[in-house]
């Protein structure tokens, strides 16, 4: 668990937070999808816990805690995910009911007890209401740490309860060093897909890569379309069971935001990093949209990620962002009347 990749003001402040025994009871980590949050929620359990651990030392690693946490085996240390009984992907009232009732239980061996939920976003509006009061004042000795990648789609009374803690993403240098040390083959390519997310770019090999340049040429065959075909495109992306789908959702919309980001380089003559095998449609967009259509596909794409972690009907979300972005392309020439 000593394996980390940037963001190291965090992982300083909350040791030093934890060794004067001030560390907040309602934490919320935010930021992109694989950039460590749940890595360092779990690592700060262990600092909190550790039994072999100087002060304001790292955690052990051999104790007791330190052994049972990471393997997810410790009493204290209690995960809330998606509840399994349900088709959604949510966190149900009834979880927020059977953890406060957990919580009514003294810990059994830990000195600072934990409760990680991930994705906090996906708590139901009646699920954290039933915990607002339990985020405000815990137990004694009980931290909440909230994992979220979409932080806006937490109610505000969660949030304004909680002490924010913001992931930046990694240097793309950084990271693509990193990689090369676990032998992972195209390291660079791999580091500037990934975007800054060590997670994700662990995830991702040759064929993730080739994966994500056909997500990228799909959307773009889409764009060519009529309304009709777009719709359809849209209809078979989202089609089916939505945990199978939406990590391909959000690999589109990466790569939309990849081709944005070049463009917008482009435009200002810049280097192109992600997509220099497709320098035609850089080229094009960097033309036609400029810096203010790009700035609106931009808020186009963050719009629709909330709404798809909102759970709205991934179909009309890919169909609305494909129209957004064909207008936007159509009247490029003059941006004025966007």
């Amino acid at each position: 668990m000593t394996d980390f990749l940037g963001n190291r003001s965090i992982r300083e402040r909350l040791q030093q937070l934890t060794a004067v025994g001030r560390l907040h009871s309602c934490m919320l980590f935010e930021g992109p999808t694989g950039i460590g949050k749940a890595t360092t929620a779990t690592w700060v359990a262990m600092l909190a816990n550790c039994e072999k651990r100087e002060a304001g030392g790292h955690p052990c690693g051999q104790c007791w805690s330190c052994r049972q946490i990471p393997k997810g085996q410790h009493p204290d240390i209690i995960r809330v995910g998606l509840d399994p009984a349900k088709k959604a992907p949510i966190i149900s009232v009834g979880q927020s009911r059977d953890l406060i009732s957990q919580l009514t239980v003294k810990p059994f061996h830990a000195k600072h007890r934990f409760v990680i939920i991930d994705p906090a976003d996906a708590m139901t509006p009646e699920a954290a209401n039933a915990l607002l009061k339990t985020f405000e004042d815990p137990p004694a000795q009980t931290h909440f740490v909230l994992i979220s990648s979409a932080p806006v789609s937490l109610l505000l009374t969660v949030r304004s309860r909680s002490q924010r803690v913001r992931f930046a993403p990694v240097p793309q240098q950084d990271l693509s060093a990193w990689l090369e040390t676990r032998g992972i083959e195209h390291a660079a390519e791999v580091a500037r897909l990934a975007e800054g997310r060590p997670g994700h770019a662990l995830e991702m090999n040759l064929e993730g890569a080739d994966d994500w340049r056909k997500s990228r040429d799909a959307f773009l065959d889409a764009l060519a379309l009529d309304a009709s075909g777009r719709f359809r495109y849209a209809e078979t992306l989202c089609k089916g069971d939505r945990a199978k789908w939406i990590h391909k959702v959000e690999q589109t919309l990466d790569a939309v935001s990849g081709l944005l980001r070049d463009a917008l380089a482009c435009d200002a003559s810049g280097p192109v990093l992600y997509n220099d095998d497709r320098l035609d449609v850089v080229q094009d967009w960097s033309e036609r949209l400029g810096p203010s259509g790009v700035a609106r596909i931009s808020m186009a794409i963050a719009d629709a990620r909330e709404r798809l972690h909102r759970f709205v009907n991934g179909r009309l979300v890919m169909d609305a962002l494909l129209g957004q972005l064909v207008h936007t392309l159509n009247h490029g020439h003059n941006r004025a009347s966007v």
